[in-house]
């Protein structure tokens, strides 16, 4: 199942160092959701329970910046996806279940990030990184979409991806 470090390495490394790699990274990246956690728990007993209100509505609402120049949307979505792989190792572990010109489905059994915000107490919080997913495939194709229906970070077995373009060899 893709997602080891090893493979974007350009030396191999022991299955050992890989572990300790990932543990380093993740006692990181816990530390600074951890600083997040504490800043919305003080934002909520200072301005009450609509802080999450507020935070989940900017991030539904969160736009990127649109990718200039975009081609085809179903050649965009296979670089897309390969980028994504890409930015994924060291800290997911998936694999492609649909491979086609126009639907690339993904099934992830590991987020870090889903691991540490559940540690913490804090799921919802950390699925505010995961509400990015649609709005960052729209901006790097307008034709391209999201579809999404289990979340690791909500307890499921894993999380269903797939990116598609929504009309045939189109250019925006």
């Amino acid at each position: 199942m893709p997602g080891e470090l090893n493979e974007i390495l350009l030396e191999p490394i022991s299955e050992q160092n890989e572990k300790l790699l990932g543990q380093l990274l993740k006692g990181k990246l816990k530390t600074a959701c951890s600083i997040a956690v504490e800043l919305l728990h003080a934002m909520e007993a200072h301005f009450g329970p609509e802080v999450r209100q507020v935070l989940t509505s900017i991030v539904e609402n969160r736009q990127f910046e649109a990718r200039q120049n975009p081609g085809k949307a179903e050649d965009d979505l296979h670089v897309f996806c390969n980028e994504l792989d890409q930015g994924c190792v060291g800290t997911h572990r998936w694999e492609r279940v649909v491979e086609e010109r126009d639907r690339i489905g993904y099934r992830y059994t590991r987020c870090m990030w889903a691991e540490i915000f559940n540690e913490l107490g804090e799921p919802d919080l950390g699925f505010m990184l995961c509400a990015g997913d649609k709005p960052a495939v729209e901006s790097y194709h307008p034709a391209l979409g999201f579809e999404r229906t289990r979340v690791l970070m909500h307890g499921d077995e894993d999380c269903d991806h797939v990116f598609l373009s929504k009309v045939s060899d189109s250019k925006i």
